[in-house]
């Protein structure tokens, strides 16, 4: 009986040790557990639920610009203006919930956000313009536009019912991990169980094949690139509501770690493989990084200069691999 139970945990283990080295998200879940139990190592408070929860509210607002962003990186492309579409959204939700209210506020961003995606969905799909350069070229316009709107000082704040969403707690479990929950689940549900969903893997392993399969490759990239500016919006409305107010410069830092947090989770940087629950463990490893450089008391430029070595490794092994598309 014995030999028989260790005869049969025997053949187990190399089968989830193929799983293992076969999945980026098993290998993604599995650094964030460790650097975790590090951070909790080094810094003991970091083990408790609170924490854990701070943590989880901060990962949330780059993982909500991240959902666009791995929508986008799906299909080859990369969407470099979530910096001040978020922004944007952030100081014209406090701007115009003094004048409007939060409901017309949260409305127009959220169209707003939509109307930026368009564009570069438009310029990429139609005027044949490399996402990296449309999409920085909009930053570019998003970042004059944001400051000729506020005249270089952001007005307002956020709605209460906003600062709830981003302070606020429901069973223990604060609001903001609530919503990117939510949130996160529509996005898996839409690439795993929808039509849409396999457009969006098939339009990133071939183009060419993909049309030849009655795919409108142009409406595909539309769509999402508007989905990512929505996203890129809505995170902006709840980091004002974490705060209370909007700032200049408030998504410069999510530009480049929402597609860190991207490849970091897995998703080929060359599109058609990947998915947003990888992403996820991707934000959140991201902040766990800088809260272990922030332990070992390290000066700033230091931290910046060790976290974008570590950056720069893990999307080296994740986002170079040629055998990607699979």
């Amino acid at each position: 009986m014995k030999s028989a139970l260790t005869e049969n945990i025997s053949h187990l283990a190399p089968d989830w040790t193929a799983k293992i080295k076969q999945s980026n998200v098993i290998k993604v879940y599995i650094t964030m557990v460790t650097l975790y139990l590090l951070s909790g190592i080094l810094e003991t408070d970091y083990f408790s639920m609170d924490h854990i929860m701070q943590t989880l509210v901060i990962a949330s607002f780059l993982g909500i610009v991240a959902m666009g962003q791995t929508l986008v990186v799906l299909t080859g492309g990369i969407d470099l203006s979530v910096a001040y579409a978020l922004n944007l959204g952030a100081v014209m939700m406090t701007q115009i919930t003094s004048e409007m209210g939060g409901a017309a506020a949260a409305v127009i961003v959220i169209i707003t956000g939509l109307m930026i995606g368009l564009g570069n969905g438009l310029g990429v799909a139609y005027l044949k313009i490399s996402p990296m350069i449309m999409t920085l070229a909009m930053n570019s316009i998003l970042k004059s536009v944001t400051y000729v709107y506020t005249d270089g000082t952001p007005k307002g704040s956020a709605p209460e019912w906003l600062r709830f969403l981003g302070t606020g707690s429901v069973l223990g479990i604060k609001a903001a991990v609530i919503v990117w929950i939510i949130l996160a689940v529509i996005v898996l549900v839409l690439l795993s169980k929808t039509a849409f969903g396999r457009k969006i893997y098939a339009l990133g392993n071939s183009e060419s094949t993909a049309y030849l399969s009655g795919i409108n490759n142009k409406r595909v990239i539309i769509c999402l690139y508007a989905l990512s500016g929505m996203f890129a919006a809505i995170a902006g409305m709840m980091m004002t509501g974490f705060s209370g107010l909007a700032y200049l410069g408030m998504g410069d830092a999510l530009q480049l770690s929402s597609v860190a947090a991207v490849v970091i989770g897995g998703t080929s940087i060359l599109g058609g493989k990947g998915g947003y629950s990888g992403t996820m463990a991707g934000a959140v490893i991201i902040y766990l990084l800088l809260s272990i450089l922030q332990v070992l008391d390290m000066k700033d430029a230091g931290r910046q200069i060790i976290y974008g070595m570590v950056i720069l490794v893990v999307l080296f092994i994740y986002g170079r691999q040629k055998d990607a598309r699979a």
